[in-house]
């Protein structure tokens, strides 16, 4: 079964497992499942429109669709001029128009929908993006951000070269100390500027033009008059910790004035309807890993700023006023799902419901969005473990039901796991750890199977019982898996995140082992059959495991760092993780980024280690995959160095195919060092 499975994960794109009414997923199936995300119900409740998501088999990439659906799942409809690419699907305050953005080779083109004549025309063509796309109150005008392109220096003049000569490209010149960013690469010299373009005219004016910027992050004021926006406007903002302040910015006088002021990034600023007040995101930074994001509302001009969700050991994102202006709507993430909360001007806070979900097929973090009408109805999407993200909707009376089933086809076909949650006490201090497990199909508790053990990244982050393509694969392929939030993990509160402030990896190692040992005690797990794989932040604690045990009989190291002294230096965040992940920079204290080091421990290391990386991650640069690779083979340990060409960090949600190639270089290598099998060729 093992090889049969692993064969048709190499050849996925080419080959085809015979039919059956219910069988495994099959790695072609991953070409074929779609997603519902960036849900937006109409501000009447009468209409929703989302994205769907799709995988083409011939391209290899990922496409989207805007569609159309009515709240009791009639009328579903996808809109015929916003497909490819198209996203960004926005209401105009009357429900009448639709604007989304459309991308073209060299410009972005922002469209609207007109519902009544089904006219769908093209408002302006923009250069730069249009980030943050937003209607003002009256319906006439769309604001957003676009990058506005500026002159870098010029290289070093040199002796005059004729028009028949052929010389090397000129030295490209930086002076910027965060020029490339993952999943872009190489960034653009220049700044977002702010925006407002006429629905009738189509002529875009700038809004904001001053050396400093501003952000997508925006929203119109009641009055229409000018647009509030989050950004980071200091100078010298590129060598300093992030600090973002809210602004205000009149159409007329275009002289940003900041609303907030304090040590620590305030975001996401939303006016009440009557434009009275003003809610927002932020925290005080306090330079620890994790801090809570809370919710905030103050003054319209930003005076006697309050804290609402005070009391609720979440962070919160995605506000939203209730129609009345008495309370604001809010999601949360809580034991690895997400949440829909109301909480009111007094402090309250009402959870209204659960399982939201986002519409990444790789692995399974906590996602999802929302969005409400005035009469309080939801469109959200939601996520199971044997489901990607699907089309939602809801009120605070009425829990939230599917409207779309769009991989039912394919899915309702297939054998999925659903994850069974699990806990168990962590060796070091006894602490609750929260784990989820997948199991192979027709799964018999009295025989044995071996174990993945696979570990997310972050750390900051969480997973949660959502569909994963990645590991319910790895499931078809026979293993139980396991996938945990060890302390560290967001969605447990600010304590248990901060269990590994300026100690990562470290005790997270225990809760990992303790997951394992749990495992072992349940009967049907052969010790001998050990595996463990982790990507980014997981890369870390796998590279971390094999240097401290050798129990496992094979690990897979994803993107890890490996260096800590070399990344917080070469990463895309320079002026980032040396402040909050240490407790000074590496040049002050090198044995405390060494102590740190997977490659501290590579000494010990006896564990047969995969390696894998894409050539353009950003994030954790290639070249602490290969400094891991070069150490484990200068001591002759059995490893293998994966590189995904022009990937990004983002390994599985870059192209289908990478999805692929990373689940079966995985499973390719475990089965080759699984003791319980067959020797297999290499």
């Amino acid at each position: 079964m093992f090889k049969t499975l692993l064969a048709a994960l190499v050849c996925a794109a080419t080959g085809s497992a015979l039919a059956q009414p219910i069988q495994p997923l099959q790695p072609r199936d991953i070409f074929a499942l779609e997603a519902a995300s960036d849900p937006q119900i109409s501000p009447d409740g009468q209409y929703i429109a989302y994205v769907r998501r799709s995988n083409d088999i011939a391209t290899d990439q990922s496409l989207s669709a805007i569609w159309l659906i009515n709240p009791d799942g009639s009328d579903h409809r996808a809109l015929p001029a916003a497909s490819g690419s198209s996203h960004t699907p926005r209401w105009s305050p009357d429900s009448q128009k639709l604007a989304y953005i459309q991308p073209g080779a060299d410009h972005v083109s922002i469209r609207v929908l007109t519902l009544a004549s089904g006219v769908d025309r093209e408002v302006a063509q923009v250069r730069g993006g249009a980030a943050g796309l937003g209607w003002s109150p009256d319906g006439d005008r769309l604001a957003y951000a676009g990058f506005v392109g500026e002159a870098g220096m010029a290289a070093a003049d040199l002796p005059e070269r004729e028009d028949d000569m052929t010389w090397a490209a000129g030295a490209q010149i930086e002076n910027r100390l965060a020029f490339r960013f993952d999943g872009i690469g190489a960034l653009p010299i220049g700044r977002q500027q702010l925006f407002v373009v006429d629905i009738a005219s189509g002529e875009p004016r700038a809004v904001t033009s001053d050396t400093l910027g501003a952000s997508g992050d925006l929203a119109w004021a009641a009055d229409g008059q000018s647009i509030l926006f989050a950004a980071d406007r200091r100078p010298d903002r590129e060598t300093l910790a992030p600090d973002s302040e809210i602004f205000r910015v009149g159409l007329v006088d275009s002289t940003p004035q900041p609303l907030t002021s304090r040590v620590g990034p305030d975001m996401a600023p939303r006016p009440s309807p009557d434009g009275s007040l003003l809610a927002y995101l932020g925290y005080d930074d306090h330079r620890m890993g994790y801090d809570n994001i809370r919710l905030y509302v103050a003054h319209a001009d930003g005076s006697d700023p309050r804290a609402l969700s005070e009391t609720l050991d979440r962070s919160v994102s995605n506000p939203q006023w209730s129609s009345d202006g008495e309370a604001i709507y809010v999601q949360y993430e809580d034991h690895g799902e997400t949440l829909i909360a109301l909480i009111g001007l007094d402090g309250s806070i009402e959870t209204l419901a659960r399982g939201l979900g986002g519409p990444d097929f790789g692995r399974p973090y906590t996602g999802g969005e929302f969005t409400v009408s005035q009469q309080g109805r939801f469109a959200a999407t939601i996520s199971t473990p044997r489901r990607p993200a699907e089309l939602a909707t809801g009120t605070r009376g009425e829990a939230l039901h599917a409207l779309t089933r769009l991989n039912a086809d394919l899915l309702d076909n297939r054998s999925l796991s659903d994850a069974e949650t699990v806990h168990w006490s962590s060796p070091f201090d006894g602490r609750e750890i929260e784990g989820w497990v997948l199991y192979p199909p027709e799964f018999d508790p009295t025989q044995q199977y071996p174990l993945i053990l696979e570990i997310h990244g972050g750390p900051f982050t969480a997973y949660g019982p959502a569909f994963s393509a990645e590991l319910q694969l790895m499931a078809a392929a026979g293993y139980v898996v396991i996938y945990t939030n060890p302390r560290g993990s967001t969605s447990y509160g600010y304590e248990f995140a901060n269990l590994i402030h300026h100690d990562y990896p470290g005790n997270d190692y225990d809760d990992l082992i303790g997951a394992v040992e749990m495992m072992l005690d349940r009967g049907f797990i052969d010790s001998d059959r050990l595996f463990v794989t982790g990507g980014s932040g997981g890369g870390v604690l796998t590279a971390w495991i094999i240097g401290n045990t050798n129990r496992f009989a094979a690990a897979a190291v994803v993107k890890p760092v490996i260096n800590w002294s070399s990344f917080v230096l070469y990463s895309d965040l320079p002026q980032f993780f040396y402040r909050y992940w240490f407790a000074s920079a590496p040049w002050e204290d090198p044995a405390e980024y060494w102590r740190r080091s997977p490659l501290s421990l590579v000494g010990n290391v006896d564990t047969p280690t995969l390696v894998m990386v894409g050539s353009a991650d950003a994030r954790t640069p290639r070249g602490e995959s290969e400094q891991y690779y070069s150490a484990l083979r200068l001591r002759g340990i059995p490893s293998r160095l994966v590189v995904i060409p022009d990937a990004y960090h983002g390994i599985s949600n870059s192209r289908p195919s990478r999805l692929l190639t990373k689940v079966a270089e995985i499973l390719r290598w475990f089965e080759t060092h699984d003791p319980g099998l067959e020797a297999v060729e290499p």
